[in-house]
């Protein structure tokens, strides 16, 4: 091997890492190019105003819905072009307090969502339920099967076992996900309030998510009362505004889901509106 061509592997091994394309994803098995940035929220203690409206104050659905139009999806007017490929990890709270019936209108919301299809966009989903325990209800799948397989998860009952959700998801991404450099890797997490088990690994679990480029969106799921604001705040990436959603249910959720559907596929809305919730 020459002395330049030599030199030229040099700089491609040291210097180009150092200048990814713009909105591209780094995959797992980089290591982290910049440092991670550090919190952008205020401590509860500090600004416990901010914490408060974000638990008291549950938008319009039809609100809700453009914003997961906006970010989960990504339909922007004159927006930046969507990723090609896309890997989300379903992260759903099934602790008891949920019940059974508000469990199943998540998995409703989760199946209708997974009806649309983006033009050009190959997305696989994989899914991943939590209550006292953790478990993996499958790897990524193609939308369609990823939503058949959805109706067979059971709904498991016990604690909030969040960090265990979270851990959980990044190891899906880390075995299972796809390494093909710009795919986008997304959480979407729901549920209803403060973890429970090792709830002091909850938020860095988070954060290894994000260092690792993943988006991580979190749907809040209760009334103006909801424990755990702050956690679920932290969880979701930065800003609150784009990544963390608040509803009453989980039946709110697949509303919300239906109206986004409505909007951007009427075609698609004609199969998602037999999603109803039964719960009293």
């Amino acid at each position: 091997m020459g002395y330049f061509t030599f030199t030229f592997l040099i700089c491609l091994v040291v210097i180009l890492p150092s200048f990814p394309c713009q909105g591209a994803i780094r995959p797992f098995w980089w290591k982290p190019i910049n440092k991670p940035e550090p919190t952008l929220l205020p401590p509860i203690g500090k600004d416990p105003e901010f914490y408060r409206k974000l638990q008291k104050e549950i938008p319009p659905k039809n609100e809700t819905a453009k914003k997961l139009i906006t970010n989960i999806l990504r339909i922007r007017p004159g927006g930046k072009r969507m990723m090609k490929l896309q890997d989300f990890v379903i992260v759903m709270d099934g602790s008891s307090s949920i019940r059974q019936c508000e469990f199943n209108n998540g998995k409703k919301a989760m199946q209708s969502l997974l009806q649309y299809t983006q033009p050009g966009v190959d997305a696989k989903y994989a899914m991943v339920t939590f209550a006292s325990s953790v478990r993996r209800d499958f790897n990524f799948l193609s939308q369609s099967d990823a939503a058949a397989k959805i109706s067979s998860v059971t709904f498991p009952r016990g604690y909030t076992n969040t960090q265990g959700g979270l851990a959980e998801a990044f190891n899906l991404f880390k075995t299972e996900g796809r390494r093909n450099f710009g795919t986008r890797k997304v959480v979407l997490l729901l549920t209803d309030g403060q973890s429970n088990i090792l709830p002091h690994k909850t938020i860095p679990n988070a954060k290894a998510l994000k260092d690792a480029g993943v988006e991580v969106f979190v749907v809040a799921v209760g009334n103006e009362y909801i424990s755990g604001i702050n956690e679920m705040a932290h969880i979701a990436k930065f800003p609150p505004a784009k990544f963390l959603f608040r509803v009453r249910k989980f039946g709110s959720f697949l509303d919300v889901v239906k109206l986004a559907i409505k909007e951007v596929a009427p075609d698609v809305y004609e199969i998602v509106k037999k999603y109803k919730s039964t719960c009293s």
